[in-house]
């Protein structure tokens, strides 16, 4: 009898134990106590690549959507912008961050644009691509069950400079102050997010005698990278020659009352030094604009601190654009999906649990 009670409690306790387990999956707790979104499946998450969102003549541009595979209508839609210091990337650099959103329930864009090299200097062709990219966004929201009302966008790097830029500068002009040629009608930019956005180009150039861009002083990452011709690139030339060009292309410099919300993050020690971080925050106080800047300590950048900064990101970008707040997503790899092999296996392990345990109470009934 002693023995059939023990095992009785034994698989009792089991029981417990699976039935806690169980209840912790569903709820979605984390390692770090946060509740995390459920994510969908990339199964859930629609994607669209190649959508051609500009000809003209034999310039072709493209961009990818990412959307909920499940119809809706009335969400956000975001105008995702990759790096690459201006001369390199495409639209899949910022795949991750797109399917982020769509298994959030937004609808991403990924943008290609024009780059910059050596032997191309495409200012400002590359914010006007952006900005006609928007302005398709605007054009097709409906099909894609977005909101025209409710577009925003978030660019990494480089593209969160142009990010800002289209935060400022809208989608009726180009950078230059001429207006745009182009099919689809402007939209507005609800707000926008940038990630280690270079924000006043003139403080990543080396002196001509010299020595470390001004902006990057004490910061050796910094210092190395901008030590590279990559604005003198994007530009075509160096401050001293088109001190004009640096200002048009500098958000610090092109903030007024009616720029966009913005939400941006900076490392303390990364390649974007902290003083381009410290400006554009100053320069968007002075105009005026709503603005949030969150400092991460560390050398990281861009999307290399992306799971420090989504959490906080996201609901700020939500209030901007109207809609309610995503639950927080986990990046600690404690999610578990629960996928119907996962519940499948859960339920018949615990019917099987409920007969062994209905088998040992009648044993100790029987021993009685």
């Amino acid at each position: 009898m002693k023995r059939a009670s023990a095992r009785a409690a034994l698989i009792a306790a089991l029981l417990i134990t699976i039935a806690s387990a169980c209840l912790g999956f569903s709820t979605g707790a984390s390692a770090d106590g946060t509740t995390p979104a459920t994510p969908l499946p990339p199964s859930k998450v629609k994607v669209t690549r190649d959508v051609t969102y500009l000809t003209d003549g034999d310039l072709s541009l493209t961009l990818d959507i990412y959307q909920p595979d499940q119809p809706g209508d009335g969400r956000p839609g975001i105008v995702l912008i990759h790096g690459g210091a201006w001369g390199t990337g495409k639209s899949a650099d910022v795949a991750a961050q797109a399917r982020l959103l769509a298994r959030e329930g937004w609808v991403a864009f990924s943008v290609n644009y024009r780059l910059a090299d050596a032997d191309h200097h495409p200012w400002p062709d590359e914010l006007t691509d952006v900005q006609r990219a928007a302005r398709w966004v605007g054009a097709h929201a409906i099909q894609y069950g977005v909101d025209p009302q409710k577009i925003g966008a978030l660019g990494l790097s480089a593209g969160g400079h142009l990010a800002v830029l289209l935060a400022e500068v809208g989608t009726t002009v180009d950078a230059t102050g001429a207006r745009i040629d182009d099919p689809n009608p402007p939209v507005t930019i609800r707000a926008v997010a940038a990630w280690s956005p270079p924000t006043r180009l003139a403080g990543l150039i080396s002196p001509a005698e010299g020595g470390d861009p001004v902006d990057c002083e004490g910061d050796q990452k910094c210092a190395q990278f901008w030590r590279l011709p990559l604005v003198e690139h994007f530009l075509g030339c160096r401050p001293e020659q088109c001190s004009a060009r640096y200002t048009q292309a500098s958000p610090v410099s092109r903030a007024t009352a009616d720029t966009a919300p913005v939400w941006f993050s900076n490392s303390t020690n990364e390649i974007t030094g902290m003083p381009q971080a410290k400006a554009l925050d100053q320069a968007l106080a002075t105009a005026g604009v709503t603005h949030q800047l969150q400092v991460e300590q560390g050398t990281q950048h861009a999307d290399e601190y992306e799971s420090k900064i989504w959490n906080d990101m996201t609901p700020w970008l939500a209030t901007q654009l109207g809609v309610a707040a995503p639950p927080p997503v986990s990046f600690s790899g404690s999610n578990i999906l629960l996928s119907p092999v996962v519940v499948i296996s859960v339920v018949v392990g615990l019917a099987l649990l409920l007969v062994l345990l209905a088998v040992a109470l009648r044993d100790d009934d029987g021993a009685l």
